[in-house]
C-alpha cells in the first residue's frame, strides 16, 4: 500500500465552525486538492482534528506549498492554531481489504 496520511489538529479560540462552515471550507479546498479524502471532526468545542488521505507520498509532497499557504490563510483569517500534526504512510486501511 502507498497511500499516505496527514493528520492535524487545530484549536480554535472562539469555538469550531459550524457543520455547514466546514463543509463550505471543505468545497472550496477540494477544487485544489488531489486528496483522495479529507475527514474533519469535532474533538471538542475548541479543537477539531482531521486527516487527509493521499493515493501516495509524491501527491501529498506536491501539494506541501499549497497546503502551507491554505493553512496560513486559514490561520490568519480564523485566528487559529495548528496544536500537532503527524505525517506517514498508511499501513492499512479496512476499505481496501474487504
Amino acid at each position: 500500500m502507498s497511500k499516505y496520511a496527514i493528520y492535524t489538529k487545530w484549536f480554535w479560540p472562539n469555538g469550531i465552525p459550524t457543520k455547514e462552515s466546514a463543509e463550505k471550507s471543505m468545497r472550496e479546498f477540494s477544487d485544489k486538492t488531489n486528496a483522495e479524502d479529507v475527514l474533519w471532526w469535532r474533538a471538542d468545542d475548541n479543537h477539531h482534528q482531521s486527516v487527509i488521505i493521499f493515493s501516495s507520498e509524491e501527491i501529498a509532497n506536491k501539494e506541501m506549498e499549497m497546503r502551507q499557504s491554505h493553512r496560513k490563510k486559514s490561520t490568519e483569517e480564523h485566528e487559529i492554531k495548528m496544536v500537532e500534526e503527524f505525517v506517514g504512510p498508511v499501513l492499512a486501511q479496512l476499505s481496501s481489504i474487504k
